[in-house]
């Protein structure tokens, strides 16, 4: 299976099942082993933010917004 082969299952699951992070979480596994560090870093953040609150919340805020600058 190609790389982008791969990345289109994980986008189709993902999309099946929008309310299941743990295939997010496979994803930015495999994001991490394909040199996209930072997107993967982006998913878990995103997930994170989902139950924070309080300074955690603002600190993981401030991360996705550096990280969609870049």
């Amino acid at each position: 299976m190609t790389r982008e082969t791969e990345k289109a299952v994980f986008l189709n699951r993902i999309i099946e099942v929008p309310e299941d992070d743990t295939v997010r979480l496979v994803y930015a596994d495999w994001l991490d082993e394909n040199a996209e560090s930072e997107r993967a870093e982006f998913i878990r953040v995103q997930i994170k933010l989902g139950s924070a609150e309080g300074e955690e919340r603002s600190r993981l805020k401030e991360r996705e917004e550096a990280i969609l600058r870049k």
